[in-house]
């Protein structure tokens, strides 16, 4: 409605754009917390099917391919093997995938890459994300998986990001019978591991 109305000067237009960034951030945290709350309900359990967690990344990576190629970042699916369906909730498995590669991209400095590996392992699916990103403390690392937790490191908290990221990650892995493994140090990037069952 503000935006219609007529002759508004400059700053007027500037405060205006604050107020629409300032109320799409705060449907980003809303959002998250109503999934991480659902994700964290004990009785609300996952009804697994299976998920073609191939497709899942391909349209993950479309999504995070236009933020990429502004950083100059390159993004790079390695696949292992044609049967690649995990076991859960498409939905749920599709908010992780985002999550980790849209984090990666987030916090690798323009002109390197992002590595996402998918090979399967008996039972299980693995999804490996390797960043060249700024890398985590052994003192994040710690409460990286908490809730509203934000890095200590400067150069990540320069970054917009509302702490839940990783937190729905955890729960929703963990919920689906899974887990997931970090390995990070500080100007080192990151690898993260995420172990899900697979369909049968």
């Amino acid at each position: 409605m503000l935006e219609g109305a007529e002759n508004l000067d400059r700053l007027a237009l500037t405060s205006l754009a604050a107020i629409d960034r300032g109320a799409h951030r705060l449907a980003r945290v809303v959002d998250d917390l109503l999934l991480l709350s659902k994700v964290g309900d004990p009785d609300d359990p996952v009804i697994a099917a299976p998920v073609d967690m191939r497709r899942t990344l391909e349209d993950v990576l479309d999504l995070v391919g236009v933020q990429a190629q502004r950083k100059r970042i390159s993004v790079r699916l390695e696949v292992d093997g044609d049967d690649l369906r995990a076991a859960g909730d498409a939905t749920e498995l599709d908010r992780v995938c985002a999550n980790l590669l849209s984090n990666g991209v987030r916090d690798t400095p323009g002109g390197r890459g992002v590595v996402v590996r998918r090979p399967r392992h008996d039972d299980e699916i693995v999804l490996t994300c390797t960043h060249e990103g700024i890398g985590i403390s052994a003192g994040d690392q710690r409460s990286l998986f908490t809730e509203f937790f934000r890095s200590t490191n400067p150069e990540a908290l320069a970054q917009p990001g509302t702490g839940l990221g990783l937190a729905i990650v955890s729960r929703i892995v963990d919920r689906h019978g899974g887990r997931i493994e970090l390995e990070s140090a500080l100007g080192a990037g990151s690898t993260f591991r995420v172990f899900l069952p697979a369909a049968v």
